[in-house]
């Protein structure tokens, strides 16, 4: 994960470098998508240097364009399969979740932000690392919408509040930390409770065949006894 805006401007700005070379970007919007976003950019600078004063509204505004310019960016590099530019910029998705958590804005759209999150969380060995992880992606669940925390269409296996949820969860657990641990287990069943049985039981599962120590285990169990359907005789 990138640290701060001007990282992920220069992410950008070398993606602009190596697509110019590329006939297939000849007649693309997506140059205009990357000058949007460096527009983005330089707000995002002006607010974090306190020359511009936002209302959290402007912030989650401001977001919102950001994350939409991400959205068309990945889409384009999706369907000439660069799949290591794509990567970058879901990078620089987390960057802009990041600014608009800390400055009080909500997020609207967090397609790019789950496929960056899950995409570190795989590249990830150290178990601080993932506490600190599930932690973040827990500051990026708090500040989704209230229309996507409600989940109202929940047909989708794939929809970005399920995958965001999951997915914390198995890096908390990865992290070995109990506290990080109970945190995303017991959001996780108020913000999926329809998934949470699956979770814990799959995780009880995991338990065995990654050999993982005994109180990592014995927390997994307990939130699968809370969660567990009851049998039919």
């Amino acid at each position: 994960m990138f640290d701060s805006i001007n990282d992920a401007r220069l992410s950008v700005s070398a993606l602009k470098d190596t697509l110019e070379g590329k006939d297939a970007f000849a007649e693309s919007e997506v140059f205009e998508i990357i000058v949007a976003l460096r527009q983005v950019f330089d707000l995002a600078d002006a607010v974090n240097e306190k020359d511009q004063v936002l209302s959290p509204d402007e912030i989650t505004d401001i977001g919102d364009k950001g994350l939409m310019l991400i959205d068309k960016l990945v889409s384009e590099l999706s369907s000439e399969k660069l799949d290591s530019e794509k990567q970058d910029v879901e990078q620089v998705a987390l960057v802009i979740a990041q600014w608009v958590i800390a400055h009080n804005g909500v997020l609207e759209n967090i397609q790019s932000v789950v496929d960056g999150l899950a995409y570190l969380a795989n590249e990830m060995n150290d178990k601080v690392a993932h506490s600190q992880l599930a932690t973040f992606m827990g500051q990026v669940a708090q500040a989704c919408t209230d229309v996507i925390k409600h989940d109202l269409d929940n047909s989708n296996s794939l929809r970005p509040w399920r995958i965001l949820n999951i997915n914390r969860g198995i890096v908390a657990t990865r992290s070995h930390d109990l506290d990080v641990m109970a945190t995303a287990f017991s959001e996780l069943i108020k913000a999926i409770p329809m998934d949470a049985p699956g979770f814990f039981k799959e995780g009880l599962t995991e338990m065995v065949r990654l050999n993982y120590p005994e109180p990592v285990r014995e927390l997994m169990r307990e939130y699968y006894d809370r969660t567990a359907l009851p049998s039919v005789h």
